[in-house]
């Protein structure tokens, strides 16, 4: 399902935004979209040893804390899912991730609450997210925990 029809589908404000410029960072998004580093999520796919996906979603200048992401998650190893996995799990090509509308179960860095309004992926390259806290916890349902530390 294309990231449109599923916000149109589930009724959702959210927007998705063209950029003429690279995004293919986090700081350049940011330049790009006129906010800073924080105003953005990265929806990140990571596995565990037994070929479970889980979307993460973190604040654009936080990074996943592995010890913790394995303590919340009750598992002895996480990785990061190979481009070709993120494929596969979400439809999307790794940048281009939106945090909604994939279909795994999905943890959220408690920071993210921070904010009323958030970029993120918006399913192609150049093109972005913009979606309220409220919707973005409502069309994810996510295990919300502290899992970040700064870039």
């Amino acid at each position: 399902m294309s990231l449109q029809k599923y916000i149109d589908d589930n009724g959702l404000n959210a927007k998705i935004i063209p950029i003429d410029a690279p995004t293919s960072t986090v700081e350049e998004s940011a330049k790009a979209l006129g906010c800073y580093p924080e105003n953005i999520v990265k929806s990140i796919v990571v596995t565990d040893k037994m070929g479970q996906f889980y979307l993460v979603i973190l604040q654009g200048d936080r990074k996943i804390k592995t010890s913790k992401l394995k303590k919340v998650l009750l598992v002895k190893d996480v990785k990061l899912a190979s481009p070709e996995e993120v494929k596969t799990q979400t439809g999307y090509q790794v940048g281009d991730v939106p945090p909604i509308g994939v279909e795994l179960s999905v943890v959220m860095d408690e920071l993210v609450l921070n904010q009323k309004m958030v970029y993120a992926g918006g399913g192609a390259p150049q093109k972005n997210l913009f979606i309220s806290i409220d919707e973005l916890l409502d069309s994810t349902n996510p295990l919300i925990v502290d899992i970040s530390i700064p870039v």
